[in-house]
């Protein structure tokens, strides 16, 4: 085996074993989690809480807390969904026993409202600008509760398209926006607007979550696809027009970059909204091999994702994503980068992703035999989230020759429409000589790795001269 050959087995076992380390599960075997995790919150102290089909659960650092129906008040062994209010109290939906509110301390139910409203199977929870509640309920409809008044809404009673709720989000203007297993319905307090298959581009009519990012823009998960709604313009992401791992996605977050977590059926995707993508599977992360139904990114950028059967897993890392071509725009494979402990290496597409520790600096460095960076390096300082178009151009460097003992290298880029030279000396006089032995281009002053802009150049060859204090070099290329 070449020694080319163990240095990338050396590179792979790195990075497979900095994967290992920023994957950790929690199931029942280490934690007080119930297999099943269908809801989780982490709170304003950055405690994490977990509704498993065994109660509560909650992590205060390493240490675990169980609320479970058999030793606390919470009676309900099935806990739906999580919210946290202004008071970082904690909102839970149930089955059989609706909304109970706990501030760590005191359990409070609503019985009678709970009888009253019909409130069983608690899907969803979300609180508005005005701290007023917004209860999805299975088959139920929509309760609203604002501390004093309940107020339930029905398909029947209002323009809600279904009384078969699966979540509820709060847009910028204070707008609640449900999703259904018929569709999409908004609410302005007064006026309801629906979004179905029929009269929209919604790609499947169950919708399973709604995330709403700071431009208010809407990002609608449905099993159809991932659905963006601007104003009224769609975008439809899918399996036949994006790298997304299933077409049925269960639960959407936002990291600190603002990049887009998706759990589906068929294991993780990462998206930053407009091109870059990166995908999780039990091959590649320590994911379970099964549905994840929730996800969440705590104060700290820990990425938690909730499964079906296999418990929870944090992922404590932030991706760092990036493409490397050549100066023709071509893909370049096996070019390694680094960025402290963390490395990568590119793969036939060029594209490599590498896992940064949370609020870790580094300069990543790519490296390649007989090749040079444009940049040469980037540094990357307190990683806040996910990182991408960290990108790279490869070329071939030329060295030039002539009376100078200095060593001269000129990294053409040509398809990107400029040069660099790369010297001991921080000036030369940088001079460019057509075939015919004109002077077409003069820099007295140049600096020592600066862009030369050649893209307006006339199209011909060229003798390139770079003299310094220590003599004079040159180099011959053909600009096409």
């Amino acid at each position: 085996m070449g020694m080319k050959r163990y240095i990338l087995l050396a590179f792979l076992l790195l990075t497979a074993a900095s994967q290992a380390q920023n994957w950790t599960a929690f199931n029942t075997g280490n934690s007080e989690l119930g297999n099943t995790v269908m809801a989780m919150a982490s709170d304003k102290k950055n405690q994490k809480w977990f509704g498993t089909d065994l109660g509560l659960a909650r992590l205060t650092g390493k240490s675990w807390t169980d609320f479970s129906m058999f030793n606390e008040k919470l009676k309900d062994q099935y806990v739906n969904c999580l919210t946290v209010d202004g008071n970082n109290v904690i909102w839970i939906g149930t089955d059989d026993y609706g909304v109970i509110e706990f501030d760590g301390s005191r359990w409070t139910e609503y019985k009678s409202e709970m009888k009253r409203l019909q409130m069983k199977f608690i899907s969803a929870i979300a609180i508005d600008r005005n701290e007023v509640k917004w209860i999805g309920v299975t088959l139920g409809g929509l309760v609203r509760y604002d501390g004093n008044e309940w107020e339930k809404y029905t398909a029947q009673s209002s323009g809600l398209l279904s009384d078969f709720i699966l979540c509820v989000a709060i847009d910028r203007r204070n707008r609640k926006w449900i999703g259904t297993n018929d569709g999409l319905s908004v609410f302005d307090d007064n006026r309801w607007t629906s979004y179905t298959t029929q009269n929209s581009q919604l790609p499947d009519k169950i919708v399973p979550a709604i995330l709403i990012d700071k431009n208010d823009v809407k990002w609608i998960a449905t099993l159809g696809g991932l659905a963006r709604l601007e104003g009224t313009t769609w975008k439809i992401y899918n399996t036949s027009n994006s790298p997304l791992p299933c077409n049925s996605i269960n639960d959407l977050a936002f990291d600190p970059s603002g990049a887009i977590w998706m759990v589906t059926d068929k294991g993780v995707a990462l998206f930053d909204g407009k091109s870059s993508w990166q995908v999780y599977t039990p091959k590649n992360a320590k994911i379970p091999n099964d549905v994840i139904r929730r996800v969440i990114v705590d104060g700290q950028g820990n990425k938690w994702f909730g499964s079906a059967l296999q418990g929870a897993v944090r992922f404590s890392a932030h991706p760092v994503k990036g493409c490397v071509r050549d100066e023709k725009g071509n893909p370049v494979a096996g070019v390694t980068l680094t960025a402290g402990s963390a490395t990568a290496t590119t793969d036939a597409s060029g594209e490599y992703c590498l896992e940064m520790p949370i609020n870790g600096s580094a300069t990543l460095v790519p490296d390649f035999e007989g090749r040079t960076f444009e940049p040469a390096s980037r540094k990357l300082t307190t990683v806040t989230g996910a990182l991408f178009a960290q990108d790279f151009v490869c070329s071939s460097a030329m060295v030039a020759q002539g009376n100078s003992g200095e060593n001269i290298i000129i990294n053409p880029y040509l398809e990107q429409g400029y040069i660099t030279i790369t010297m001991e000396s921080p000036m030369a006089e940088v001079e460019f000589v057509n075939a015919k032995g004109e002077s077409i281009r003069t820099i007295p002053q140049y600096k020592n790795e600066a862009r030369i802009t050649i893209s307006r150049m006339p199209k011909a060859n060229y003798t390139l001269y770079i003299r310094t204090a220590k003599g004079e070099k040159s180099v011959q290329f053909n600009l096409k």
